[in-house]
Formats: C-alpha cells, structure tokens, sequence
C-alpha cells in the first residue's frame, strides 16, 4: 500500500511553484464548504452603495475604496458604487460608534468637483446599501480579543440589517513575517461568517496565494503588516470580484503598478474568488 504513496510525494516535490497555485486554489472549495453564505446572494439585491467602517488597512494607499473606483471607472461592465470609507488608526470594531454612522445623513451629502473648480455638488441621497467592515488585524485571533471579534460581530451584523443594510465582512490577511496565522483567520473567520449568515470576502485568502506564487512582488509596507500599494490593488481586485461577481483580469491597472504585476494581481483575485465561492 506504501509503494503507492511515495511516486506521489517525489512528484509533488518536484512540482515547481508556479503550477502548484492551481491546485492549491483548487483546494480552496474544499476548505470554503464550511461557508454558508456564496456572493450571488448580492445578485438579488441592489447594491449601488457601500459604506467602509474599519482601520489602517483600508486607509493605506489612498484608501481602499479610491482602488475600487479605479477598478469600476474601468472595468467594460460598467458598474457603479457609491463609497464612503470611515477608519481609526488600529482600531477594533468596538471603536466605532456604528449606529451614529448609519443614521447620520450628513455624512456623504455633499462632495468637491476638483474637476471643475472647486464647485460644491449638492448630493440628496446619502443611502447605504451595504456595509463593509473588518476588525484590527489581530483581534480575530489575539486570545484577549478573539471573544469580543465575534461579539462586535454579532452586534454589527444585528445593527446593519436594523437598518435595511447588508452587512459584509472582511477577512484580513496574514502577516509577512507569520504566514501560518492564515489557519488561525479562517477558522475564526469561517465561524464568524456562519453563525451570522454573512457574507465574507476573501482578502486574506488572496494575500496568503499571492505571497506563495509571487514572493518577489511585495504585497506589505516595511512593518510587514500594511499593504504596500500592491496589496491594496489586490485587496480593492478581491472586494470587486466578490460584489459583481465579475473577473477583474483584463481591466486596466493604475499608473504606479506595472502591467505585468497587475495582471497578475488580477489573476489571483478571479481566482481566489472562483474558488472560494464556487
């Protein structure tokens, strides 16, 4: 019976990298079967407005959310989102006053048009249609903060629907300098996204594959926790992805990223998303 184990072995360590990505996102279904909630549950629903409530990690690079613009003013689908992005510096989602957010009608209701001197847009319909939100990069598997993760949670979830919002979570990534924290973020996210019947978008998932086929290209600032500007790109690739269902491959990229790392950026996030969802 051992005979035939071994041939197997030798084979797989002889595999170069770049053709293990597949399978190793091809195995990807069979750890995300633990996850209820697939993206086409958006597709019934309107989402044409998104409010970002978290830390650091959305803000760096000119915020995540100015990434998925960039993505939308160019993608062929055409889609459209309005965004507004909301973070304290390391904060938990205890921090925010969440309930002040979303029933504060001020907030979005006018912006600048830089584009046309300055001028002052009036904007009437600040709505939210869904909010998406993550908790300090820690605090999902710190043992002093992982109870009350899934305590903020429960309460964001419960404050989100009150409002007639869809509330999403973000996973976030492992550190540079400790990869294996990948298994401690899924199981707590994993747990976190069925008991409360919540979607989650798999940035974590899409940092661990891409450090793992490309280690050259540096997805973390020099703390190897921030996303460099590439890592924010991966990260706006992935919550784009995961809201239209849509490929982001073939769109074109920002100016500060060179198009052979784009497309690569690209390339794992379609397919991080294919395979965790389907």
């Amino acid at each position: 019976m051992y005979y035939k184990v071994i041939p197997i072995i030798f084979f797989i360590l002889r595999t170069k990298l770049n053709l293990l990505l597949p399978l190793m996102l091809l195995s990807m279904p069979m750890i995300a079967n633990s996850i209820d909630i697939s993206n086409k549950i958006l597709e019934s629903k309107k989402i044409e407005s998104i409010m970002y409530v978290g830390n650091s990690f959305f803000y760096y690079n000119n915020s995540l959310h100015n990434h998925v613009s960039s993505i939308l003013n160019n993608h062929s689908s055409n889609q459209s989102l309005k965004q507004r992005s909301i973070t304290i510096n390391g904060s938990s989602l205890s921090w925010h006053p969440l309930d002040a957010y979303l029933n504060n009608r001020n907030i979005g209701n006018f912006r600048i048009d830089t584009a046309n001197d300055n001028k002052y847009v009036k904007v009437d319909d600040t709505s939210i249609d869904a909010v998406i939100f993550m908790d300090c990069s820690l605090c999902p598997i710190h043992p002093k903060t992982k109870d009350d993760f899934h305590e903020n949670v429960a309460k964001y979830t419960k404050t989100i629907r009150a409002n007639g919002m869809e509330p999403i979570l973000f996973m976030s990534w492992p550190y540079k300098n400790k990869p294996s924290m990948i298994k401690e973020l899924r199981e707590e996210f994993f747990k976190a996204a069925n008991v409360n019947n919540i979607l989650l978008i798999p940035v974590g998932e899409a940092f661990h594959a891409f450090e793992k086929k490309y280690p050259e290209i540096n997805l973390y600032t020099d703390d190897f926790r921030h996303p460099s500007n590439e890592g924010t790109y991966l990260a706006a690739s992935v919550v784009f992805a995961t809201l239209f269902n849509l490929d982001v491959k073939g769109t074109q990229g920002k100016k500060d990223i060179d198009a052979k790392t784009t497309l690569k950026i690209q390339e794992i996030a379609d397919l991080t998303v294919k395979n965790f969802f389907n």
